[in-house]
């Protein structure tokens, strides 16, 4: 009984370590899949940058020809923008999102990460900020079930 399951505490470990790109070997972020897995409608919930204040608003995801668009809109403004896909953490490279938008009058960076909801559809998570920001903005979509 020991052995069985001192075998499958490997066989784990060794599984996990592949699966989550710890042996240098991560395969490239499949991007035309991703762009037609997000599309779609998003309540965004978020924090200033370098303030307590709150916010809500919408976010739309497309897919238009190739390159993910985002429509934002916050406190009645609405912001057109693209998305690229990158990857951060050195030789770990962890997929994420890019978006460069206008809010408040500036324009900001930021980098989210996502993952799939118990329903299988994306969730998003990230910061935003500017050169000299001390506490970047947070914000978070969740896919409007339709």
């Amino acid at each position: 009984m020991t052995v069985s399951l001192v075998i499958l505490a490997t066989m784990f470990l060794i599984g996990s370590h592949s699966v989550f790109g710890a042996d240098g070997n991560a395969k490239p972020v499949d991007e035309e899949f991703l762009r037609g897995y997000m599309a779609g409608e998003y309540d965004l919930i978020g924090r200033k940058a370098d303030s307590a204040a709150t916010y809500t608003g919408h976010v739309t995801l497309r897919d238009n020809g190739g390159v993910l668009q985002v429509t934002r809109t916050v406190e009645g403004r609405t912001d057109k923008c693209a998305a690229r896909f990158d990857t951060v953490a050195g030789a770990d490279r962890i997929p994420v999102l890019r978006i460069h938008f206008h809010f408040d009058g500036k324009e900001y960076d930021a980098t989210y990460r996502w993952q799939s909801d118990p329903d299988n559809y994306p969730r998003f998570t990230g910061y935003f900020y500017l050169a000299g920001t001390k506490l970047p903005g947070l914000e978070a979509f969740f896919p409007i079930h339709q």
